[in-house]
């Protein structure tokens, strides 16, 4: 290995390892409304990495497991679990009540009781308000998701669409603010 890729793996590791000196964990109950599927209950956990005071690196995952796709043919029970990885901003991070927005990639996982559903990549944009205490608070939060994908049904497929809010509240644990 030569010397500049000597250099390159060490701040790489030196980038990853700075976030666990701060960071945040969380449990949450879930609603996510979509526009072809209707709405679902679920459940999640998150876990965050600050690299700046005010920028979070974050990630969550979240299962729904009763999703009712109306298709001419037939009604299905679709299960969705998205990973949700992306940044947070907090605006007033150190305050009681602290705002925050974020945008992110997911990977949506789906499946399906009659015929098949491919997963997907899909987006989010967040806003919510955390409020609480040093360490421990609480949260509430809306996600808009956007992911498209197929469902096939023998000689059927069907273009559907997952898009719509996510509602998240929940309370979280903060370390090394």
């Amino acid at each position: 290995m030569n010397w500049k890729r000597s250099v390159m793996v060490l701040a790489t590791l030196a980038l990853c390892a700075t976030p666990v000196r701060a960071g945040s964990f969380g449990v949450y109950g879930a609603y996510w409304d979509s526009s072809d599927a209707s709405h679902s209950w679920g459940g999640g956990t998150r876990v965050g990495f600050n690299f700046l005071k005010s920028l979070e690196l974050e990630f969550h995952g979240t299962y729904y497991r009763d999703f009712r796709a109306e298709l001419p043919p037939a009604t299905l029970d679709v299960k969705a679990v998205p990973v949700d990885g992306g940044l947070k901003f907090n605006f007033l991070p150190d305050l009681a009540l602290s705002p925050y927005v974020g945008l992110g990639v997911s990977r949506f996982f789906l499946g399906t009781n009659t015929g098949g559903i491919d997963d997907k990549n899909g987006w989010y944009g967040e806003a919510g308000i955390d409020f609480g205490g040093k360490n421990a608070r609480l949260f509430v939060e809306g996600m808009w998701r956007k992911v498209d994908t197929t469902i096939s049904l023998s000689a059927f497929d069907e273009n559907v669409k997952f898009d719509g809010i996510d509602w998240h509240a929940g309370a979280v644990w903060r370390w090394g603010r």
